[in-house]
């Protein structure tokens, strides 16, 4: 675990690309992951056909809670 910022831990990222299918299959899920915006271009997640992203765990250092993180570092659209 590294430190991400005041009071968060992070894990070691896991770099892959998230093609068309898994993509619209996430964004039909939870409406609200097609609609983040693409940390490159701006877009949203659902307008791509690829994404290739960090991956990450957070964790509160204090409360222990963790939660997933999903950093974009290279899209279709750029």
């Amino acid at each position: 675990m590294t430190t991400a910022s005041a009071g968060v831990e992070s894990s070691t990222a896991v770099i892959r690309t998230i093609e068309e299918p898994e993509i619209d299959r996430r964004s039909a899920e939870s409406p609200y992951f097609g609609q983040c915006p693409c940390d490159v271009c701006g877009d949203d997640f659902a307008v791509h056909r690829s994404l290739t992203v960090e991956e990450r765990e957070f964790t509160d250092i204090t409360t222990r809670e963790t939660w997933p993180g999903l950093i974009v570092i290279a899209c279709d659209r750029s």
